[in-house]
């Protein structure tokens, strides 16, 4: 039997409810109230999955959801079943306006170092990483207040030049998020300084998504090569409506989705809101695009536990014993699968 993986989501943004096996709502992590029993169900359901870990994400919020949800994921960890919850990823609200994605414009901020310290204080500084925009007015000071608390900074939703790219760099971050988002259908500058800069600079982990629908398998192979196989991390980007049955519509962050399959027939959220594909599956995908196994498996595992380090250390959880929680994965000769299912 291969070697058992636990494979490490950075970026979940929720999941699904499950009634007598079938699919019947979903948890998003941004809407206020949440329960220690709905982020449970969808501990599980990635469990079930082969996940050994991941970071629950908090699109950009309300201030009421970050005041009553970021003390739930730390009070998970007090349950056998919350072993496998890591120090969440807040994905704004310091994003440029121009690059917002399926984020709600309205709950959008400008960076600052007294919100940073008011979210450190909401959760009583259980805080895994931030996606901020770099370019903004007072980014630099709040990438540093950040990092100097053990918070990973990574840069995404953002329009910067090339110079503040480094700038943040300089100040600490060490991510860039979700790199390529779009590519399929916006074009991009060949000559693009800022896109090589993601590619190549070996200060900061880049995390791309290799799910067939959000980048094209030829950058996908490229991240693998040019980071080399310490510093690419791969992601899902979990949508809430992962797992929800083609036609379901949900209306999220202001605006109405609809899952339906794509001309590929993979399963997928019109407009892009994250993913609908596992992180399990984009290791097969980004198998069947020619990426070693090594460096798939370096990319859900100990490169995304290196990014998350600081917060690790400063949250004092520890990766180093297998999870109890978790069936983990194996390698059955053609494809990952979950490790009880082999």
């Amino acid at each position: 039997m291969s070697e058992i993986l636990y494979p490490l989501s950075l970026q979940a943004n929720g999941g699904p409810r499950f009634t007598d096996g079938a699919w019947s709502g979903y948890v998003s992590f941004d809407q206020p109230g949440l329960t220690l029993s709905e982020l449970e169900g969808v501990a599980r359901y990635y469990y079930a999955l082969g996940y050994g870990y991941f970071c629950p994400t908090m699109v950009t919020s309300s201030p009421e959801a970050y005041r009553s949800n970021l003390p739930v994921f730390r009070a998970a960890r007090e349950f056998d079943w919350g072993q496998g919850i890591l120090p969440p990823h807040l994905e704004g609200p310091f994003f440029s306006p121009d690059c917002m994605g399926a984020h709600d414009p309205r709950l959008r901020q400008e960076p600052s170092v007294a919100f940073a310290e008011q979210l450190l204080a909401w959760s009583d500084g259980f805080l895994g990483f931030l996606t901020m925009a770099p370019e903004r007015p007072g980014a630099i000071e709040t990438i540093r207040c950040l990092t100097a608390q053990g918070v990973g900074v990574s840069l995404g939703h953002m329009n910067p030049v090339v110079e503040e790219i480094q700038a943040a760099l300089e100040a600490g971050a060490t991510g860039f998020t979700h790199v390529l988002n779009a590519a399929t259908r916006d074009p991009l500058s060949a000559k693009d300084l800022r896109m090589v800069a993601q590619f190549t600079d070996r200060r900061a982990w880049s995390m791309i998504i290799p799910d067939a629908v959000h980048v094209p398998s030829y950058a996908v192979q490229l991240m693998a090569q040019s980071k080399g196989p310490d510093k690419v991390v791969f992601v899902a980007d979990e949508s809430p409506l992962i797992g929800a049955p083609a036609g379901t519509e949900a209306a999220l962050w202001g605006r109405r989705f609809v899952i339906r399959h794509n001309e590929a027939g993979r399963l997928r959220s019109y407009d892009l809101s994250g993913s609908c594909t596992t992180l399990i599956e984009c290791m097969n995908i980004a198998l069947e695009w020619g990426v070693a196994r090594a460096v798939v498996e370096a990319a859900v595992t100990a490169n995304a536990a290196a990014f998350l380090a600081p917060a690790l250390r400063r949250c004092q959880v520890s990766l180093t014993q297998p999870p109890t929680h978790s069936p983990g994965v194996v390698f059955n000769g053609s494809a990952y699968v979950p490790a009880n299912h082999n």
